[in-house]
């Protein structure tokens, strides 16, 4: 089967017909014959003959035995030369202050709550400078904290409302 004469493609057809014709006393699958020459696809030594990869071909410069990186290309060091992810940035550390005076204040007598205040706006303004991670640990803080503040205040506010009439009620009584 001929197709004509066509310019291009994968060298010259072979004299046997191509597929399946393996040539006499040749089984087909060690013989010679077939497109383009027997070592594979061009010249030995890497992408072309005027230099492309070098002398060694694709991937010989420094990723195997005796490489930059040692055997298989793996830095065990983790020195991947500015490639994979980048590097984490921490949590803000007045974030969290924030958060635990928030928690502590709930319990205590309110004044970690004013403290957990002040960190979270600090924590928050430091986070919006230099982009660092916390800032939901922040907005947890200051709510914790306002929350604590004002439950404080509001039991205050009762016990000095509680003991004003009690007092004025034991003055009245006992005149």
């Amino acid at each position: 089967m001929s197709y004509g004469n066509q310019s291009g493609g994968y060298g010259q057809p072979p004299e046997n017909g191509g597929y399946g014709s393996p040539d006499k006393g040749s089984s087909g699958y060690g013989s010679t014959g077939g497109y383009g020459s027997p070592g594979g696809y061009g010249p030995a030594g890497g992408y072309d003959s005027a230099g492309g990869y070098g002398p060694g071909g694709y991937g010989s410069g420094g990723y195997g035995p005796g490489g930059e990186y040692g055997p298989g290309g793996y830095d065990p060091y983790g020195n991947h030369g500015g490639y994979g992810p980048p590097p984490q940035r921490g949590n803000n550390g007045m974030a969290i202050a924030a958060l635990v005076m928030g928690i502590v204040g709930l319990f205590s007598c309110g004044l970690p709550s004013i403290v957990g205040v002040v960190l979270g706006h600090i924590s928050m303004g430091q986070i919006k400078r230099t982009g660092e991670e916390g800032r939901g640990m922040a907005v947890a803080g200051l709510a914790l904290s306002y929350f604590g503040v004002v439950c404080w205040l509001g039991l205050a506010l009762l016990w000095l409302v509680l003991v004003g009439t009690l007092g004025g009620a034991a003055l009245v009584s006992g005149a």
